[in-house]
Protein backbone atom coordinates (compact mmCIF):
# COMPACT_ATOMS: atom_id res chain seq x y z
CA UNK A 1 0.00 0.00 0.00
CA UNK A 2 1.43 3.35 -1.10
CA UNK A 3 0.51 6.89 -0.14
CA UNK A 4 1.12 10.30 -1.66
CA UNK A 5 2.84 11.65 1.48
CA UNK A 6 5.96 10.29 3.17
CA UNK A 7 4.21 10.26 6.56
CA UNK A 8 0.95 8.77 7.81
CA UNK A 9 -1.56 11.22 9.31
CA UNK A 10 -0.99 9.87 12.83
CA UNK A 11 0.95 7.13 14.57
CA UNK A 12 1.08 5.52 17.99
CA UNK A 13 4.38 5.28 19.81
CA UNK A 14 4.02 1.50 20.13
CA UNK A 15 3.68 1.26 16.34
CA UNK A 16 6.76 3.46 15.93
CA UNK A 17 8.83 1.08 18.07
CA UNK A 18 7.97 -1.81 15.76
CA UNK A 19 9.31 -0.10 12.62
CA UNK A 20 12.66 -1.02 11.07
CA UNK A 21 15.06 1.99 10.97
CA UNK A 22 16.91 2.27 7.63
CA UNK A 23 19.68 4.65 6.62
CA UNK A 24 18.78 6.56 3.46
CA UNK A 25 22.42 6.84 2.28
CA UNK A 26 23.42 3.18 2.64
CA UNK A 27 20.07 1.32 2.73
CA UNK A 28 21.41 -0.53 5.79
CA UNK A 29 19.15 -1.30 8.70
CA UNK A 30 20.10 0.06 12.09
CA UNK A 31 19.54 -1.36 15.54
CA UNK A 32 15.87 -1.58 16.62
CA UNK A 33 14.20 1.55 17.89
CA UNK A 34 14.23 1.38 21.68
CA UNK A 35 13.60 5.01 22.69
CA UNK A 36 11.32 7.83 21.63
CA UNK A 37 12.37 11.16 23.09
CA UNK A 38 9.76 13.81 23.93
CA UNK A 39 9.97 17.49 24.80
CA UNK A 40 7.70 17.60 27.90
CA UNK A 41 6.99 21.32 27.57
CA UNK A 42 6.06 21.43 23.89
CA UNK A 43 4.57 17.90 23.84
CA UNK A 44 6.53 17.01 20.74
CA UNK A 45 8.69 14.08 19.68
CA UNK A 46 12.24 15.32 19.15
CA UNK A 47 14.17 12.15 18.37
CA UNK A 48 14.55 8.38 18.47
CA UNK A 49 17.19 6.09 19.95
CA UNK A 50 18.31 2.82 18.38
CA UNK A 51 19.98 -0.04 20.22
CA UNK A 52 21.66 0.46 23.57
CA UNK A 53 21.11 -1.48 26.76
CA UNK A 54 23.48 -3.25 29.19
CA UNK A 55 25.22 -0.01 30.04
CA UNK A 56 25.67 1.02 26.40
CA UNK A 57 24.26 4.28 25.12
CA UNK A 58 21.76 4.14 22.30
CA UNK A 59 22.49 5.67 18.88
CA UNK A 60 20.26 8.74 18.82
CA UNK A 61 18.88 10.71 15.87
CA UNK A 62 16.92 13.99 15.93
CA UNK A 63 13.42 13.84 14.49
CA UNK A 64 14.49 16.31 11.79
CA UNK A 65 16.61 13.53 10.25
CA UNK A 66 13.55 11.29 9.70
CA UNK A 67 12.77 11.31 5.98
CA UNK A 68 9.68 9.11 5.81
CA UNK A 69 7.64 6.57 7.74
CA UNK A 70 5.90 3.69 6.05
CA UNK A 71 4.02 0.60 7.08
CA UNK A 72 7.17 -1.41 7.74
CA UNK A 73 10.08 0.97 8.24
CA UNK A 74 11.37 4.38 9.20
CA UNK A 75 13.82 5.99 6.77
CA UNK A 76 16.28 8.54 8.17
CA UNK A 77 19.52 10.27 7.29
CA UNK A 78 21.67 8.42 9.81
CA UNK A 79 25.00 9.51 8.33
CA UNK A 80 24.14 13.23 8.32
CA UNK A 81 26.54 15.14 10.62
CA UNK A 82 24.95 17.31 13.31
CA UNK A 83 26.63 20.43 11.86
CA UNK A 84 24.45 20.21 8.75
CA UNK A 85 21.28 20.70 10.79
CA UNK A 86 19.61 24.09 11.01
CA UNK A 87 20.00 26.20 14.14
CA UNK A 88 16.45 25.48 15.33
CA UNK A 89 16.96 21.71 14.96
CA UNK A 90 20.52 21.64 16.32
CA UNK A 91 20.76 20.31 19.86
CA UNK A 92 23.23 21.04 22.66
CA UNK A 93 26.46 19.07 22.56
CA UNK A 94 26.19 17.77 26.13
CA UNK A 95 22.80 16.16 25.50
CA UNK A 96 21.59 14.91 22.10
CA UNK A 97 17.99 15.86 22.91
CA UNK A 98 18.33 18.84 25.24
CA UNK A 99 15.78 18.52 28.05
CA UNK A 100 13.90 15.70 26.31
CA UNK A 101 12.83 12.57 28.17
CA UNK A 102 12.05 9.04 27.09
CA UNK A 103 8.63 8.27 28.57
CA UNK A 104 8.48 4.84 30.18
CA UNK A 105 6.41 3.57 33.14
CA UNK A 106 4.97 7.03 33.82
CA UNK A 107 2.26 7.32 36.47
CA UNK A 108 -0.75 9.55 35.76
CA UNK A 109 -1.89 11.80 38.64
CA UNK A 110 -4.49 14.51 39.00
CA UNK A 111 -3.78 17.84 40.64
CA UNK A 112 -6.20 16.71 43.39
CA UNK A 113 -3.64 14.15 44.52
CA UNK A 114 -5.32 11.08 42.99
CA UNK A 115 -3.28 8.47 41.18
CA UNK A 116 -5.36 7.72 38.12
CA UNK A 117 -3.34 5.05 36.37
CA UNK A 118 -0.37 4.51 34.07
CA UNK A 119 0.61 6.10 30.76
CA UNK A 120 0.48 3.39 28.12
CA UNK A 121 0.91 5.17 24.78
CA UNK A 122 0.53 8.43 22.92
CA UNK A 123 -0.47 9.45 19.40
CA UNK A 124 1.68 11.78 17.33
CA UNK A 125 1.67 13.45 13.94
CA UNK A 126 4.79 12.05 12.21
CA UNK A 127 5.18 14.98 9.81
CA UNK A 128 5.84 17.39 12.70
CA UNK A 129 6.35 15.14 15.71
CA UNK A 130 3.49 16.86 17.57
CA UNK A 131 1.72 14.74 20.21
CA UNK A 132 -2.07 15.00 19.95
CA UNK A 133 -3.20 12.42 22.53
CA UNK A 134 -1.92 10.73 25.68
CA UNK A 135 -3.31 7.28 26.41
CA UNK A 136 -3.48 5.94 29.95
CA UNK A 137 -5.13 3.03 31.72
CA UNK A 138 -6.94 3.16 35.04
CA UNK A 139 -6.62 0.08 37.26
CA UNK A 140 -9.44 -2.37 37.80
CA UNK A 141 -11.49 -1.51 40.89
CA UNK A 142 -11.45 -4.05 43.69
CA UNK A 143 -13.08 -4.08 47.09
CA UNK A 144 -9.87 -2.80 48.68
CA UNK A 145 -9.30 -0.08 46.06
CA UNK A 146 -12.89 1.00 45.38
CA UNK A 147 -13.17 4.81 45.48
CA UNK A 148 -15.50 6.55 47.82
CA UNK A 149 -18.72 8.13 46.61
CA UNK A 150 -17.29 11.65 46.73
CA UNK A 151 -14.10 10.67 44.88
CA UNK A 152 -14.03 11.94 41.33
CA UNK A 153 -12.13 9.15 39.59
CA UNK A 154 -12.53 7.44 36.25
CA UNK A 155 -13.91 3.90 36.05
CA UNK A 156 -11.50 1.19 34.89
CA UNK A 157 -10.63 1.45 31.23
CA UNK A 158 -8.33 3.00 28.63
CA UNK A 159 -8.63 6.76 28.15
CA UNK A 160 -7.20 9.50 25.96
CA UNK A 161 -6.57 13.14 26.85
CA UNK A 162 -5.18 16.03 24.75
CA UNK A 163 -1.89 17.68 25.76
CA UNK A 164 -3.84 20.76 26.90
CA UNK A 165 -5.04 18.73 29.91
CA UNK A 166 -1.49 18.06 31.07
CA UNK A 167 -0.18 20.43 33.73
CA UNK A 168 3.33 18.97 33.93
CA UNK A 169 5.23 15.96 32.68
CA UNK A 170 8.33 14.34 34.14
CA UNK A 171 10.29 11.13 33.89
CA UNK A 172 8.09 9.29 36.39
CA UNK A 173 4.81 11.18 36.68
CA UNK A 174 2.28 13.10 34.59
CA UNK A 175 0.06 15.67 36.29
CA UNK A 176 -3.39 16.20 34.76
CA UNK A 177 -5.94 18.92 35.55
CA UNK A 178 -8.85 17.45 37.47
CA UNK A 179 -11.38 19.47 35.44
CA UNK A 180 -10.15 17.84 32.21
CA UNK A 181 -11.08 14.32 33.37
CA UNK A 182 -14.69 14.92 32.38
CA UNK A 183 -13.53 15.31 28.77
CA UNK A 184 -11.44 12.14 28.76
CA UNK A 185 -12.24 9.91 25.80
CA UNK A 186 -12.76 6.29 26.73
CA UNK A 187 -11.01 4.00 24.25
CA UNK A 188 -12.03 0.64 25.65
CA UNK A 189 -11.59 -1.81 28.49
CA UNK A 190 -8.20 -2.10 30.16
CA UNK A 191 -5.90 -4.83 29.01
CA UNK A 192 -6.00 -7.95 31.13
CA UNK A 193 -3.28 -7.96 33.77
CA UNK A 194 -0.25 -10.05 33.08
CA UNK A 195 0.16 -13.17 35.18
CA UNK A 196 2.24 -12.45 38.23
CA UNK A 197 5.63 -14.08 38.03
CA UNK A 198 7.82 -15.09 40.90
CA UNK A 199 8.33 -12.10 43.16
CA UNK A 200 11.94 -11.15 43.78
CA UNK A 201 13.56 -8.95 46.36
CA UNK A 202 13.99 -6.19 43.75
CA UNK A 203 10.21 -5.84 43.38
CA UNK A 204 9.97 -4.52 46.93
CA UNK A 205 12.40 -1.69 46.24
CA UNK A 206 10.86 1.78 45.71
CA UNK A 207 12.47 2.23 42.32
CA UNK A 208 10.51 5.41 41.56
CA UNK A 209 11.98 7.08 44.61
CA UNK A 210 15.42 5.74 43.77
CA UNK A 211 15.32 7.15 40.23
CA UNK A 212 14.08 10.50 41.53
CA UNK A 213 17.21 10.80 43.67
CA UNK A 214 19.72 9.74 41.04
CA UNK A 215 22.20 12.63 40.60
CA UNK A 216 22.56 14.45 37.34
CA UNK A 217 25.22 12.66 35.24
CA UNK A 218 26.63 15.99 34.02
CA UNK A 219 27.11 17.27 37.58
CA UNK A 220 28.67 13.95 38.58
CA UNK A 221 31.03 14.13 35.62
CA UNK A 222 32.01 17.73 36.46
CA UNK A 223 32.67 16.74 40.07
CA UNK A 224 34.79 13.81 38.90
CA UNK A 225 36.82 16.13 36.64
CA UNK A 226 37.38 18.56 39.50
CA UNK A 227 38.56 15.74 41.78
CA UNK A 228 40.86 14.48 39.03
CA UNK A 229 42.39 17.94 38.55
CA UNK A 230 42.87 18.36 42.29
CA UNK A 231 44.47 14.92 42.58
CA UNK A 232 46.77 15.66 39.64
CA UNK A 233 47.82 19.02 41.15
CA UNK A 234 48.40 17.44 44.55
CA UNK A 235 50.39 14.58 43.04
CA UNK A 236 52.50 17.04 41.01
CA UNK A 237 53.27 19.11 44.10
CA UNK A 238 54.16 16.02 46.13
CA UNK A 239 56.36 14.69 43.33
CA UNK A 240 58.17 18.03 43.01
CA UNK A 241 58.66 18.25 46.77
CA UNK A 242 59.98 14.68 46.93
CA UNK A 243 62.31 15.38 44.00
CA UNK A 244 63.77 18.43 45.70
CA UNK A 245 64.17 16.50 48.95
CA UNK A 246 65.87 13.62 47.14
CA UNK A 247 68.24 16.02 45.35
CA UNK A 248 69.15 17.73 48.64
CA UNK A 249 69.78 14.40 50.37
CA UNK A 250 71.87 13.18 47.44
CA UNK A 251 74.02 16.32 47.54
CA UNK A 252 74.54 15.97 51.28
CA UNK A 253 75.45 12.29 51.00
CA UNK A 254 77.84 13.03 48.13
CA UNK A 255 79.52 15.79 50.17
CA UNK A 256 79.94 13.47 53.16
CA UNK A 257 81.36 10.75 50.92
CA UNK A 258 83.88 13.10 49.28
CA UNK A 259 84.92 14.36 52.70
CA UNK A 260 85.52 10.81 53.91
CA UNK A 261 87.55 10.06 50.78
CA UNK A 262 89.77 13.11 51.39
CA UNK A 263 90.31 12.16 55.05
CA UNK A 264 91.21 8.60 54.16
CA UNK A 265 93.58 9.82 51.42
CA UNK A 266 95.40 12.09 53.88
CA UNK A 267 95.59 9.29 56.42
CA UNK A 268 97.02 6.84 53.86
CA UNK A 269 99.58 9.42 52.66
CA UNK A 270 100.71 10.07 56.22
CA UNK A 271 100.96 6.32 56.96
CA UNK A 272 102.95 5.80 53.75
CA UNK A 273 105.41 8.49 54.72
CA UNK A 274 105.88 7.00 58.17
CA UNK A 275 106.40 3.52 56.72
CA UNK A 276 109.02 4.78 54.28
CA UNK A 277 110.82 6.64 57.07
CA UNK A 278 110.85 3.51 59.28
CA UNK A 279 112.25 1.35 56.49
CA UNK A 280 115.00 3.74 55.47
CA UNK A 281 116.08 4.41 59.09
CA UNK A 282 117.56 0.87 59.55
CA UNK A 283 119.65 0.85 56.38
CA UNK A 284 123.47 1.56 56.62
CA UNK A 285 124.70 4.76 55.22
CA UNK A 286 126.46 4.37 51.87
CA UNK A 287 130.26 4.71 51.95
CA UNK A 288 131.57 8.06 51.05
CA UNK A 289 133.86 8.04 48.05
CA UNK A 290 137.30 9.55 48.72
CA UNK A 291 138.33 12.26 46.49
CA UNK A 292 141.63 11.57 44.67
CA UNK A 293 144.60 13.63 45.88
CA UNK A 294 146.07 15.93 43.32
CA UNK A 295 149.60 15.01 42.02
CA UNK A 296 152.55 16.82 43.63
CA UNK A 297 153.79 19.91 42.03
CA UNK A 298 157.55 20.09 41.26
CA UNK A 299 159.01 23.50 41.37
CA UNK A 300 162.07 23.80 39.16
CA UNK A 301 164.31 26.79 39.14
CA UNK A 302 165.54 27.33 35.69
CA UNK A 303 168.72 29.09 36.86
CA UNK A 304 169.81 26.37 39.25
CA UNK A 305 172.76 24.32 37.87
CA UNK A 306 174.49 21.32 39.17
CA UNK A 307 177.33 19.33 38.00
CA UNK A 308 177.40 16.10 36.26
CA UNK A 309 178.93 14.35 39.20
CA UNK A 310 176.66 15.76 41.73
CA UNK A 311 173.57 13.83 42.53
CA UNK A 312 170.28 15.50 41.95
CA UNK A 313 168.65 17.12 44.85
CA UNK A 314 166.13 15.03 46.70
CA UNK A 315 162.58 15.41 45.81
CA UNK A 316 160.40 17.16 48.20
Amino acid sequence: MTTDTPFPPSLLKDDLLRLVPIDLATADSLSPITEVWVDPRRHQVIGVGCGGGLGRRSQRFPWSQVVSIGHDGLVLRASEPPSSLSEENRLPEDSPFGEGIALSDVEVWSDYGDRLGTLTDYRLVPATGEIVQYHFTTPTTTASTAPSEDANSLPPGCYALPPQAVISLGRRRMMIAHEALAQAERLGDPAPPRPAGPRSALDALPLDQVFDHIPDPKQTWDATLDKTRQARTQFSEQWQEQGQRFQSEAQQRLGHWLGDVKKRTRRLRHQLRETVSDVTAGLPEPPQRRRPEPPPVIDVDATELWGDDEPPPPRR
